[in-house]
């Protein structure tokens, strides 16, 4: 087995002024501070919020008492992950159930990164997406703790259902110590069906519910 890093795709969203964001989220601004031509340097001002673009959720995010980002060990987010392809059979705006993900069973090992591509990544950019997009379900999430996986993924802005009554999903992998990574690009579908190495790096911000990641797909050569 090798990895074909001379292959590595970017997983990442571009952080830029107007980028989709969770609705209510603070709404982030990237300016210019400094020039060459005035100030002999070129440096940006960044606003943001700690869940803008792709990022990766840590456990006090909804865990009282949880792991804030920056305790959470480097190698956690290094790891052999497997794809799976939901977009043909959930709709836009539906749930993943566990009956969805049991045809995926047999893919699925302990300790793995579990990526889902549901299509809602392909609609970046409509804000119509921003609150009707393909998400997990409570029996999911439960799924994903008997499974043992070390963190799972999703290619929108957010896991949960939108305006969920109860974040129930977040609530239940953050609180078995698997972390959840949102807003995956549409680069992932491209490995629909694979098992690639996942380097998932977020900013170590002190104390953080959450923070912008870098997310980079290796190919796994046999």
């Amino acid at each position: 087995m090798r990895y074909a890093f001379e292959r590595a795709v970017d997983l990442t969203h571009e952080l830029a002024n107007g980028m989709p964001i969770y609705p209510g989220d603070p709404t982030p601004l990237f300016e210019r501070y400094a020039t060459i031509e005035k100030n002999g340097v070129n440096l940006t001002k960044l606003i943001l919020g700690s869940h803008t673009g792709t990022h990766t959720d840590a456990p006090i995010h909804f865990i009282e008492g949880g792991k804030p980002i920056d305790e959470l060990p480097a190698n956690s987010f290094i790891g052999e992950a497997v794809v799976l392809d939901l977009s043909k059979t959930k709709s836009l705006g539906s749930g993943i159930l566990d009956t969805d993900l049991l045809a995926f069973d047999s893919q699925i090992v302990q300790d793995d990164i579990v990526l889902l591509y549901t299509g809602s990544s392909d609609r970046w950019g409509d804000p119509r997406t921003n609150t009707n997009y393909t998400y997990c379900t409570k029996e999911a999430a439960d799924y994903f703790v008997s499974k043992k996986v070390r963190a799972v993924g999703i290619d929108f802005l957010s896991i949960e259902k939108f305006k969920a009554s109860e974040p129930i999903v977040h609530k239940t992998l953050l609180k078995n110590g698997i972390y959840i990574i949102e807003s995956l690009s549409a680069a992932l579908k491209q490995f629909s069906g694979q098992r690639i190495l996942l380097i998932s790096l977020p900013i170590k911000l002190l104390n953080g519910d959450g923070a912008p990641s870098r997310s980079i797909a290796v190919p796994i050569e046999a």
